[in-house]
């Protein structure tokens, strides 16, 4: 063969002994029956060969790109877990993800994404509910794009058909109840207001599970971003007066974290004076001391449903076990979104 010409599918197959249809359901990734050793052929001639796929000239034969977008507000502890997750689950279907971090949302940044989405002809979307805009998630829309939201309370129907959120308020009360049934005599959100609708939840939450109990509660509402760490303590120490202990339900870990820290400084103990729950179950939780009381986040179920639902919009044939997790949470689907529910993980931090 020519060195100076690029192999294309047909080489590919003369190379492995097999035929075109076989090379282009290996190298698509397509769910039929091979033998591994035909597999192993047709992936050895790839790497032989040096071949490359024709994304282009694929689009416009198949009208498909294999190609995904997700939209993250950023790479670290909960996020980058679920890209990699979702970027598994993706390839279990022959589809390449390309993941985009919002920058801090970051105007000029999100229209080079749109643009270069636009560009690409993704055959479907997964963002973050606070990672793009209404409005630019709606022109990907309007192309037709199919599109799945996670942690994104209120949007509109006629942009979003399905959204797949962890259910923060019902995890926020739960952990006021914890407080409550662990004796905190007052008990305080340690909010992020740059969180918007996750912090919006945690506060609906929060309240909701005051409002379960029938006696008044000493209780309050911080904002962690403008007060900081130790103003955030002085103030919680300051409205709850000589009540004790305090409860104190974080935005996140790393918050929680930051607290307890300040407590050891000041002498102030955990959690005899002070008890913490916080949010994420990052892996210092377990091994900060004392070790922090947290919610497990169900990234595995939650790319699992993303990309079912997506896979569903696009027009994908779903398998089996695809198949019955939608049958057994669709019916849980209230308007467009679904809930899924956070396992409270109790540590030292809360007391027994």
């Amino acid at each position: 063969m020519n060195k100076s010409k690029q192999p294309t599918i047909v080489d590919v197959a003369s190379e492995a002994g097999v035929s075109i249809a076989t090379v282009s359901n290996v190298i698509n990734r397509r769910k039929v029956p091979m033998a591994p050793e035909t597999i192993r052929k047709v992936e050895e001639a790839v790497v032989r060969l040096g071949y490359r796929r024709n994304v282009m000239a694929t689009n416009l034969s198949r009208r498909r790109s294999y190609e995904l977008g997700l939209i993250i507000p950023h790479f670290g502890g909960y996020y980058g877990r679920f890209a990699e997750n979702l970027e598994q689950k993706v390839h279990h279907f022959g589809y390449h993800l390309s993941i985009f971090s919002a920058a801090g949302m970051d105007p000029e940044i999100e229209q080079r994404h749109l643009e270069h989405l636009l560009q690409r002809r993704v055959d479907g979307l997964v963002s973050h509910g606070l990672a793009m805009s209404m409005h630019s998630t709606q022109q990907l829309v309007g192309e037709g794009t199919p599109l799945v939201i996670f942690n994104g309370w209120g949007w509109p129907n006629e942009i979003v058909k399905m959204a797949v959120n962890l259910d923060f308020a019902k995890a926020s009360s739960e952990a006021v109840q914890h407080f409550l049934a662990n004796g905190c005599r007052s008990v305080i959100y340690a909010g992020r207001s740059k969180g918007m609708g996750a912090n919006e939840q945690r506060i609906q939450g929060f309240m909701a599970g005051l409002s379960d109990r029938g006696e008044s509660t000493v209780h309050a509402l911080l904002d962690a971003g403008e007060l900081g760490i130790a103003g955030t303590l002085d103030e919680a120490l300051r409205l709850s007066g000589d009540l004790r202990p305090i409860g104190i339900y974080t935005f996140n870990d790393a918050l929680a974290l930051e607290l307890l820290a300040l407590c050891h400084e000041r002498g102030i103990s955990v959690p005899e004076e002070i008890q913490l729950i916080g949010m994420d179950n990052e892996f210092f939780s377990k091994s900060s001391y004392p070790s922090i009381t947290s919610f497990e986040m169900p990234v595995d179920l939650q790319t699992s449903l993303v990309a079912a639902f997506l896979m569903r919009q696009i027009g994908e044939e779903l398998d089996e076990e695809n198949t019955q997790l939608l049958e057994e949470y669709l019916p849980r689907v209230t308007g467009h979104e679904l809930f899924i529910d956070l396992e409270m993980i109790v540590r030292k931090s809360s007391g027994k």
